[in-house]
């Protein structure tokens, strides 16, 4: 699965979910480095989640690392996804899931 399909596959998720509120830098050429690909907000639960999305085999760049830390350390919900990581999406998508946590290793 290419890292867009799982982009559209976890943003189909989110929306079923709940979360009705949705971001997404199409051209992120002309962006500063490192912003988070998706940000989905959930109005009934009063989330907020920062997420970057990587194939299984995607690299994280330190820009993106950088900002998913400083998001995280400010106490946002931020999260690092995998198609590996399905059923933890899923589980983190409940409007009453569990909050979203970074990796040990990023």
């Amino acid at each position: 699965m290419s890292e867009e399909q799982f982009r559209r596959h976890v943003r189909k998720l989110a929306a079923m979910r709940g979360w009705t509120l949705a971001y997404h830098t199409h051209n992120s050429r002309r962006s500063d480095a490192g912003w988070p690909d998706e940000v989905y907000g959930h109005p009934q639960v009063r989330r907020t989640l920062f997420v970057e999305l990587k194939s299984d085999t995607g690299r994280i760049r330190p820009a993106q690392a950088e900002w998913l830390r400083h998001l995280a350390a400010c106490g946002l919900e931020t999260a690092l996804w995998r198609p590996r990581d399905l059923a933890l999406i899923v589980a983190t998508l409940a409007p009453n899931g569990p909050r979203a946590q970074l990796p040990d290793t990023l």
